[in-house]
């Protein structure tokens, strides 16, 4: 029996991992270049011309080869040396050389070798299989010198993309992508969301098909970034071949192997006839009773889970919706900011909360944006979206508009409070908390006005759904002067001085504040959220204690503590 033959795959720039993985599986694999990127030291060259000899590496039996893996990224930098650039032959008939001339300093010479590469390519019209890793879009313009021509000649501009035939697209860098809606997408992307680049976006084409316009079935997308634009594919023709075009990212020998193993052994076996006994007999076809039992019960499965995941997924869809004046309130400014609390303060439990807007008559100058009664008082609320943080000025502002409505009501029952999501072009947890100055914060007590910030109230909405705060204690804070303190039910215990089994045991000073087996204590996350953690053993003195009220104790908590956080009663 003759010996099958081993499959040929050439590797353009990919890095050993990848060609360690092919060569693993016994294929014959060429590990090519398409040449480096020079850089020019014009002063010790010496010459106001450099001529090169190209570096691209490209196998003379390239008719034989039907697999192409190629990454578009090289770190192959070489500083120009002109002893290593001498034409050991140079003729009329073979004018190989090439030439660059001050003031360019960087030439790469990889479009160049794809331009060599795409004609062979060209020549060898077979079916095949590309798959590219796309980095940055290169174009050069190559100058070719000859013996002809006293000056070098033009030969053409060249670009990294063009050797593979990529779909046009649009330069766009990115690093925030998301999956497609099919299992490829899923089995090669699925955990590499976040360490991802991608440098281009792709228009992919479509077709008509009754009446409507349709993704030409050949193609598949496999990641799009939040613009809804596709920035990875796949194109596949039983004719023509596959071709795949992937964005950079860390663990590209991971994205080759799964592949590989869960496309191109399967669809292209034909190019891999020693690959495992060929993978065609994997196939439903060539099951066995017991084989297909188990399947279908692995596609019951799956496909239950795919259903429970969908309903999940529309349930968080729903979910964010409904709660989107939440997210309003960390992001927003303007009219969108005082709707959200305005939402908010109506989930609150306030009733005929007004927005001044809707009541505001004609000449009448808006003073407060919104307004609502509560206890006998008649609070008025002023609401801003900064960048930074609030002037003295704005802080006070609301002082005056409520000394306005006292004097136009005839009453002093009429309370001020001052709402800002401040810092609102930045992420909360990187933003100042609280966003008043000890000076703000004590001119707000003395003038009995409060001060709130819309993380606050971001954070405590979770505190009350968590049953640690309930919405009469948060209503009475909005009467309270100064900064409004939503926790101010609870008492500190002071910050734990050492921790034990993976921080659920910490050890604390008592001075005077009983903790019992069964209590739940608190301490505050990166946002000021609570988080509830039951005691459920206490240590003193080496002793195991139902209670304990002074000194040094050791508590065991069912829940993992921060370090460097108070713990509350």
């Amino acid at each position: 029996m003759a010996e099958i033959r081993k499959t040929n795959i050439c590797c353009f720039d990919l890095n050993k991992e990848c060609i360690a993985y092919f060569e693993s599986l016994g294929l014959n694999v060429f590990e090519g270049t398409l040449g480096s990127v020079l850089s020019f030291d014009w002063n010790k060259i010496g010459n106001y011309r450099a001529f090169i000899m190209p570096d691209f590496n490209i196998p003379s039996n390239l008719h034989e080869y039907h697999v192409f893996v190629a990454d578009t990224v090289n770190t192959r930098q070489r500083i120009y040396k002109s002893e290593e650039h001498e034409a050991k032959t140079i003729d009329n008939t073979n004018p190989k050389r090439f030439s660059c001339e001050p003031p360019i300093n960087i030439l790469d010479i990889r479009p160049l070798g794809g331009y060599y590469l795409r004609n062979e390519l060209k020549n060898a019209k077979k079916k095949r299989i590309e798959i590219v890793f796309l980095g940055p879009y290169v174009e050069v313009k190559y100058y070719i010198d000859s013996l002809n021509y006293h000056d070098p000649q033009v030969l053409d501009t060249f670009s990294n993309y063009s050797t593979w035939g990529i779909l046009k697209g649009k330069n766009k860098y990115g690093q925030r992508v998301m999956l497609e809606d099919n299992r490829l997408s899923k089995a090669l992307f699925e955990g590499h969301q976040n360490k991802i680049k991608y440098y281009s976006t792709f228009q992919l084409p479509v077709k008509w098909e009754k009446d409507e316009r349709v993704l030409d079935p050949h193609y598949m997308p496999l990641l799009n970034n939040e613009d809804g634009e596709c920035v990875s594919y796949l194109y596949m023709n039983k004719e023509q071949g596959l071709e795949v075009v992937l964005p950079q990212l860390e663990d590209k020998v991971g994205i080759i192997k799964n592949l590989f193993e869960n496309t191109i052994f399967t669809h292209f076996s034909e190019f891999f006839p020693d690959i495992e006994a060929k993978r065609w007999i994997h196939k439903p076809d060539y099951e066995l009773p017991e084989e297909q039992v188990a399947r279908l019960k692995i596609a019951a499965k799956r496909e239950a889970y795919e259903k429970e995941i969908a309903i999940l997924k529309s349930q968080a869809a729903e979910a964010s919706k409904k709660n989107e004046f939440l997210k309003n309130l960390l992001t927003g400014t303007g009219d969108q900011l005082v709707k959200a609390v305005k939402t908010y303060l109506e989930w609150l439990g306030f009733t005929n909360v007004i927005d001044k807007d809707e009541t505001l008559k004609e000449g009448e100058i808006k003073e407060e944006d919104l307004y609502f009664n509560y206890k006998g008082q008649l609070v008025l609320l002023e609401v801003k979206g900064i960048n930074g943080t609030s002037t003295d000025g704005e802080c006070s502002q609301i002082n005056k508009i409520v000394l306005r409505r006292m004097k136009q009501l005839r009453t002093t029952d009429v309370h001020g409070v001052y709402v800002v999501n401040n810092q609102k072009n930045i992420e909360p947890l990187s933003r100042q908390m609280p966003p008043f100055n000890e000076n703000q914060i004590s001119d707000a007590e003395s003038q009995e006005r409060t001060m709130i910030y819309t993380a606050q109230l971001f954070a405590l909405f979770s505190d009350i759904e968590n049953g640690y705060v309930t919405k009469e204690e948060a209503r009475d804070c909005f009467l309270k002067s100064g900064l409004a303190n939503f926790h101010s039910s609870l008492t500190s215990l002071g910050l734990p001085y050492d921790y034990f089994q993976k921080d659920m045991v910490v050890c604390l000073k008592l001075d005077g504040v009983q903790i019992s087996v069964g209590d739940t204590l608190y301490f505050k996350d990166s946002l000021n959220k609570l988080v509830g953690c039951k005691v459920e053993s206490i240590q003193q003195d080496k002793q195991s204690v139902c209670s304990a009220t002074k000194g040094e104790v050791g508590l065991k908590l069912n829940t993992k503590v921060h370090r460097k956080r108070e713990l509350y009663k």
